[in-house]
């Protein structure tokens, strides 16, 4: 029998925790837990801060997505990029239609400005607000608004092109008043960790994904 962890009629919630010492078999547990999930039909997804590259054999065995995200791996997931979903839940209770007029754009730019705090600190009210001002003027360039039909090209369900990190670095430049911000971010643009500057480049779309982190660093990790 396969241990369903997902039966709301047995168990309150899906959480767990593993506990043991080195070498007791947690990467193995873990690894074939996720296998079983797979068989079940259920999404997959693998953080892996460390020991990632242990997970990528049984991952690519099952035609699965190995993604290095790493300053030096060709693999690059933009951060920037948009992708129209459904939650589980609009999806479950039958409100598609009620999902879809909250703004795609509101949504991204609130995870933007967390990926600020994070990469910024001390980030003030003021800059706060301009690095708002300049997502959402990064993206409008782009023909991208809070209508959320605007991220299709006209006519079509094809997703248009999005702004990249560099996008966004030549707005904040352009603002006296955000230039320290773009200066911090230059790292991902001109700097150590440019090859995060790239469209996405991998298939999310995979039911199986490993994301191996083992090689970031500080606050990229974070």
């Amino acid at each position: 029998a396969i241990l369903d962890i997902f039966d709301s009629d047995k168990y309150a919630n899906a959480n767990g925790c593993i506990y043991g010492t080195t070498g007791a078999g947690k990467t193995f547990l873990l690894q074939t837990m996720a296998l079983r999930f797979r068989m079940q039909g259920t999404q997959v997804f693998i953080i892996a801060p460390v020991k990632g590259h242990e997970y990528m054999d049984a991952c690519e065995a099952i035609g699965g997505k190995y993604i290095k995200i790493a300053p030096s791996s060709k693999d690059c997931i933009n951060i920037m990029e948009i992708r129209p979903v459904v939650s589980p839940i609009s999806e479950y209770l039958d409100e598609q239609n009620s999902f879809e007029q909250k703004s795609w754009l509101t949504q991204k730019t609130s995870q933007m400005l967390t990926f600020f705090h994070i990469l910024v600190p001390d980030l003030t009210n003021e800059e706060e607000q301009l690095v708002d001002e300049a997502i959402i003027k990064t993206y409008n360039e782009f023909g991208i608004t809070h209508d959320n039909a605007s991220i299709y090209i006209a006519g079509t369900k094809k997703v248009k092109p999005m702004p990249i990190i560099g996008d966004l670095y030549n707005t904040l430049q352009k603002n006296e008043y955000t230039q320290r911000v773009a200066h911090i971010l230059g790292r991902f643009v001109t700097g150590s960790a440019s090859s995060f500057n790239h469209q996405t480049n991998v298939d999310l779309e995979n039911k199986f994904i490993v994301f191996d982190l083992e090689d970031l660093q500080g606050t990229m990790k974070a």
